[in-house]
């Protein structure tokens, strides 16, 4: 490169220039500087950490219900130049007291200071703006064998990476009181039995990393099916069972799904939303509407005290609750649940 550089009549000096540019230009030639990296999470958050008494999540001396919504993972809003405490303000102005942080494996593995150049500052702004935030790492698949039979690039990832990313993850933000670890987003082409000791070994690998804060376990079949808990609940005190639900899912199976298992254990629903035909691109399962499937899924998780995150706070990733003019027909009706408290 020197000789090639020398030959454009480039000086020593400006080679120089040129060598350190290229050292900081990340991923899509956008300039990225290097970040401070820290042992641990430090911050003024003042939200009472949560903790699990019985069925209930409490923080401080009251019950806690998180709802809230769920955003583009940090590395994609960075990009988009939407990463910020704006952000996080805006989510909290609505009444959300909650927000889901996903964190794709192939986002994760682009860019080795992702920790601390997204990851970081999100969950650091949600505090700032009163909100809890949900880690959640957001792949989906068979988590031993890390076989993901959609967008396998995207969400391609191996026992020992997911390992890896509670036992850094965990560690780093065990300080964090408004901090959840969701382990795996959509357990998918695994059975109930592998499923429950792959996250008894999630919860142990978190703990072992000195992490007190709750761990949030999904159902099988895409995080739907929670009727193993039952029986087989996972070995730790500290966990919140989280079930997607979306219109496809019909109204019959939300008893056995996640409906009973409420009674015993905190249950959340991590993902919910429905979009129009028109929108659904392919998608016939987010087919719905607020009289039907929202009204009635919002009154069953109330009746039960069952929390929730709307997906997603975004004009395009689907459901989308923001469109070009404002929100969409299923974000008008989210933000309505949400401002009543």
């Amino acid at each position: 490169m020197r000789r090639i550089l020398a030959g454009l009549g480039i000086g020593a000096g400006a080679l120089l220039l040129v060598v350190v540019v290229l050292a900081v230009l990340g991923v899509g030639g956008r300039l990225t500087l290097a970040v401070e990296h820290t042992d641990a999470f430090t911050s003024t958050v003042e939200l009472p950490a949560p903790d699990v008494q019985g069925a209930r999540l409490v923080a401080g001396d009251a019950g806690l219900v998180l709802r809230g919504v769920m955003i583009r993972d940090p590395y994609v809003l960075e990009q988009d130049g939407e990463l910020g405490p704006d952000l996080f303000a805006d989510i909290a102005a609505t009444g959300a007291n909650v927000v889901r942080i996903p964190v794709h494996p192939q986002w994760w593995r682009e860019d080795d200071e992702y920790l601390w150049r997204y990851l970081e500052p999100a969950v650091r702004w949600a505090g700032d703006a009163g909100l809890y935030a949900i880690v959640d790492w957001h792949s989906i698949g068979n988590v031993r064998t890390g076989t993901a039979p959609h967008d396998p690039e995207l969400y391609s990832h191996t026992w020992d990476l997911t390992v890896d990313f509670w036992t850094t993850v965990a560690r780093f933000f065990a300080p964090a009181p408004h901090v959840l670890f969701e382990v795996f987003n959509e357990p998918q082409g695994i059975n109930a039995v592998d499923w429950h000791d792959a996250a008894d070994e999630l919860v142990a690998t978190i703990r072992a990393t000195g992490a007190t804060q709750p761990v949030v376990i999904g159902g099988v079949d895409d995080a739907r099916d929670l009727s193993w808990v039952t029986d087989t609940p996972v070995d730790d005190g500290d966990v919140v069972y989280a079930t997607h639900i979306y219109p496809g899912h019909a109204r019959s199976g939300w008893d056995r799904w996640f409906g009973d298992v409420s009674a015993d254990h905190p249950v959340l629903v991590t993902e919910w939303g429905f979009t129009d035909l028109d929108s659904a691109q392919g998608d016939s399962y987010l087919v719905g509407s607020p009289q039907g499937y929202g009204t009635e899924l919002a009154d069953y998780t109330s009746a039960r005290g069952i929390g929730w995150v709307a997906c997603w706070w975004d004009d395009d990733w689907r459901p989308a609750m923001l469109g070009p003019d404002g929100p969409t027909q299923w974000g008008r009706f989210a933000l309505g649940l949400l401002s009543l408290g």
